[in-house]
């Protein structure tokens, strides 16, 4: 449920890094994915990611860049939605030349898997699409893509497709320090949590006692819907190759259908505020 923050994207064709390290903390004011103020539970996790990117030069305009990543976050109160990650991302790239405004276009393909304390999460993520990376001056850098997105997992409450369009704005404010502002939409299935109500159940296609949350008093549901994420973030470079990264992300997720009983659409808010250390190796 929860996401690593978003770093800066690497210069165009830049000598690939060796390893990226990042250890967090995360607030999250709803990790029940709730829509009633007494269903949603907030919490607090640790994270530690490493990743290693490695780029292989195919003509003069084209170049393949692979990257592997492990990782593992702890929470200190609902430990079932800790988990451990691991997976690979691979991007096929081309630059039509190296003049500062050729933006670079990407088709990419990324698959990681999720071993949770939770029973029914435990999977496989998949996403495919294409992306564009465009400097627009020397302090503004765009970055958008489109892709399709699925989940495998235990519970097929969590079995999730979707396809999303996501949007990046970094703003480089001094020479160490970065300003982004980011948006993510997503359509497909939505998982939300709750206690049993005949809304949820009428727009469910399926759901499942969540095994996440103490005494079995909350059930998550898989509906169709549309999600928003947005995020706001403040990136600090230090030294050589360490960075600190501050953000907020607002999730907003709400069904597509509301029975006709029903005084309100089945939605829910997130807000999750997190700071990151990064260092390159």
């Amino acid at each position: 449920m929860a996401t690593v923050a978003h770093a800066a994207e690497p210069p165009p064709f830049a000598k690939p890094l060796y390893i990226r390290a990042d250890a967090g903390f995360m607030s999250d004011d709803n990790v029940a994915r709730a829509k009633d103020s007494a269903n949603k539970l907030s919490d607090r996790s640790y994270s530690a990611n490493l990743s290693k990117p490695l780029t292989f030069p195919l003509t003069v305009h084209t170049r393949a860049r692979v990257t592997a990543l492990v990782g593992t976050e702890r929470f200190i109160n609902y430990k079932g939605l800790s988990r451990a990650i691991g997976g690979v991302t691979g991007e096929y790239q081309y630059r039509s030349s190296s003049e500062f405004s050729a933006p670079i276009l990407s088709l990419f393909a990324r698959i990681f898997g999720e071993q949770y304390e939770s029973r029914l999460r435990d999977g496989w993520h998949y996403s495919a699409g294409v992306s564009i990376l465009q400097p627009v001056t020397d302090r503004i850098q765009l970055f958008g893509a489109l892709s399709h997105n699925q989940r495998r997992a235990t519970s097929e409450v969590f079995d999730t497709i979707d396809n999303s369009a996501r949007a990046n704005l970094d703003y480089v404010v001094t020479r160490r320090s970065t300003l982004y502002l980011g948006a993510d939409y997503h359509r497909g299935d939505v998982v939300s949590a709750g206690q049993p109500s005949l809304q949820l159940f009428d727009i469910a296609k399926v759901f499942a006692q969540d095994d996440a949350f103490p005494g079995g008093q909350l059930y998550c549901y898989r509906f169709d819907g549309t999600s928003l994420l947005t995020t706001l973030g403040y990136n600090i470079g230090f030294g050589i190759s360490q960075a600190i990264d501050i953000s907020w992300r607002r999730i907003k997720s709400r069904s597509d259908f509301v029975p006709a009983y029903a005084t309100s659409e089945t939605s829910y808010v997130a807000n999750q505020y997190s700071i990151v250390y990064l260092v390159n190796f």
